[in-house]
């Protein structure tokens, strides 16, 4: 009978993988990445050109942490043939590596979108996008220990897996679709909400000859932007992914204070029955970076001693038309 010890950390593992089953690539900082939740926001902000990185690592207190990296940028066209409309475009890539095994996933996504102004003041609008995308997904198996190579006494890694894999790399093809209504109330008034559906073609992957493939993943997100006066807004927000049966519900508010061109940003979010978020962050001249911190409260803090994950994301976003007012960015 295994000890006392080992028993522990396969429970403390099964735990781990039942929160994450089925779970992709995320960040907490759902708003600094788009383009990864929505196609139908590229483009969708004030301002000609916008550009982004963002770096995750997580789940290190209790295992091999995973780090995941993004970078991305959008443009919003507007010729002058398209009265009261828009165009977007822009590119997204990703890298996410996980476990001893060298588990890696890479997407590079291609988003286009097209923004409709419905009333004379352009105050409400509403954009319809889509994605084309290639994941590349690879292992690395030597880095794996499989049943076969226990002895009885110890493990040899220079005995066969028995494993059938078919590939250590695998492509497949992604097309994604979404929807952004954005509605600027008052001045002091914004707010936008979106919807998504990704992985409409159920990418196959699988390192094995077998079905197993991504299953479609429905995204929904909403954010309201309040100026409570010159130097003070608050920006609260919502999250909502759902795929094979498993939820993230995240809700929380960014509070910004600004003089002149220099921003602070303090904010707090809550991913339901599992984290709590702080934000912090600086805005200048159009550059934002924010620092978050994953503050782990589910049943895995005993293992994780509440350490979750940290984030920062970087975003820049420039202005070639000092007269252009879009929607306000999400």
């Amino acid at each position: 009978m295994p000890p006392r010890p080992v028993i522990s950390v396969v429970i403390v593992l099964l735990l781990f993988i039942i929160q994450l089953h089925a779970q992709e690539v995320h960040f907490s900082q759902f708003d600094n990445n788009p383009l990864l939740i929505n196609p139908a926001l590229a483009g969708h902000f004030e301002g000609s050109l916008r550009f982004g990185a963002a770096y995750r690592n997580q789940g290190a207190a209790i295992s091999v942490p995973y780090t995941t990296y993004s970078a991305w940028g959008d443009a919003r066209l507007e010729p002058a043939r398209l009265q009261r409309s828009a165009i977007g475009t822009g590119v997204y890539l990703y890298n996410d590596n996980a476990g001893e095994g060298g588990l890696s996933t890479t997407s590079g996504t291609f988003a286009a979108s097209f923004i409709r102004g419905f009333n004379r003041n352009n105050t409400f609008k509403a954009a319809l996008g889509f994605s084309v995308g290639i994941i590349n997904r690879k292992i690395n198996f030597s880095k794996l220990i499989f049943d076969n190579q226990w002895n009885g006494t110890v493990f040899d890694p220079n005995v066969a897996s028995g494993e059938p894999f078919t590939s250590s790399s695998i492509f497949a093809p992604d097309f994604n679709f979404g929807g952004v209504v954005c509605w600027k109330i008052n001045e002091k008034i914004n707010t936008n909400i979106g919807l998504a559906m990704h992985h409409i073609n159920r990418p196959k992957l699988t390192f094995y000859d077998a079905e197993n493939r991504l299953e479609q993943k429905l995204v929904a997100h909403a954010q309201l932007f309040l100026q409570i006066d010159k130097s003070f807004e608050i920006h609260p927000g919502v999250f909502f992914a759902t795929q094979q049966g498993v939820n993230e519900i995240m809700a929380g508010a960014d509070f910004l204070f600004h003089r002149q061109q220099l921003g602070l940003i303090a904010g707090l979010w809550y991913r339901l029955e599992r984290d709590i978020i702080p934000r912090v962050g600086i805005s200048y001249n159009g550059l934002v970076v924010q620092f978050s911190y994953d503050v782990n409260v589910s049943r895995l803090h005993l293992a994780s001693n509440y350490r979750g994950g940290m984030e920062i994301t970087v975003v820049k976003t420039l202005s070639l038309d000092a007269n252009r007012k879009g929607c306000h960015e999400f």
